[in-house]
C-alpha cells in the first residue's frame, strides 16, 4: 500500500500546482478574446463604410440609346457615370458624347467634359468645352449645351463660335430644333450673329 500512497500523494500534488496555472490560462484566453472582438463599435462603422460606397459607385462606360417618333436615332455615351447623392434622377458623367443620326442621313454630334443627366426630365446639360460637330460642316464651340435625350432639341445658354461652309460665325446663342410639320432639323443662330464669309475655290 505505500506505493501507490506515495503515488497518488504526487498526483495530488501536481494538481495543486496544475489546476490553479490551467485556471488562469483560461481565464486570460477569455479576456483577450473579449477584448479583441467589440462587436458594438466594429458595426456601425463597416454600415457607414457600406453606404459611402454605395454613394460613391461609378458606372464605367454607360451607354443609352433611344428612337424619337420620327425615326431620328439618339446616342448617348460617356467615360464614366456617377449618381447624384441627393437627387436619384440625376447622374454626373464625364467625357460625354453624344451622337444624333437623323432620317434625313445627315448627323450630328455633341461632345463635352462633363455633364449632368437628368432622367426624369430626360435632358441633358453638357458643359466644359462642349464642341458640336454635324455632317454638313459645321463645328462649333460653347461653354455650355442643354440637350433633350429623347427627341430632337438642344440649345446653349451663352454665346458660340464655329465654323461652318459659309465661313466663321459668331453668335450670342446656338439652337436645334426640328420642324413639327416638316421633320426638317435645323442649326440656327440668334442673338447678335456675326458672320465672316469665306468664299470656296
Amino acid at each position: 500500500m505505500a506505493p501507490r500512497d506515495g503515488y497518488y500523494s504526487i498526483f495530488v500534488g501536481w494538481m495543486k500546482i496544475l489546476l490553479p496555472l490551467l485556471s488562469i490560462v483560461l481565464l486570460s484566453t477569455l479576456f483577450l478574446l473579449s477584448r479583441g472582438q467589440d462587436t458594438n463599435t466594429e458595426l456601425p462603422i463597416v454600415m457607414r463604410d457600406l453606404q459611402e460606397r454605395a454613394r460613391q459607385e461609378v458606372i464605367s462606360a454607360p451607354r443609352f440609346a433611344g428612337a424619337t417618333k420620327a425615326g431620328d436615332l439618339i446616342a448617348f455615351e460617356a467615360a464614366t457615370a456617377k449618381p447624384d447623392g441627393a437627387e436619384a434622377h440625376l447622374a454626373h458623367a464625364e467625357t460625354l458624347r453624344a451622337i444624333i443620326d437623323l432620317t434625313s442621313g445627315a448627323q450630328v454630334t455633341f461632345t463635352s467634359a462633363s455633364a449632368l443627366l437628368n432622367t426624369r426630365d430626360q435632358v441633358a446639360t453638357l458643359s466644359g468645352d462642349v464642341v458640336v460637330t454635324s455632317s454638313t460642316g459645321y463645328t462649333i464651340r460653347s461653354g455650355d449645351l442643354r440637350t433633350e435625350m429623347a427627341k430632337i432639341g438642344a440649345e446653349t445658354s451663352g454665346p458660340v463660335t464655329g465654323d461652318g461652309p459659309p465661313g466663321h460665325v459668331e453668335a450670342g446663342k446656338m439652337l436645334l430644333t426640328e420642324d413639327t410639320e416638316t421633320g426638317d432639323v435645323h442649326l440656327l443662330f440668334t442673338n447678335g450673329v456675326k458672320l465672316v464669309y469665306q468664299p470656296q475655290n
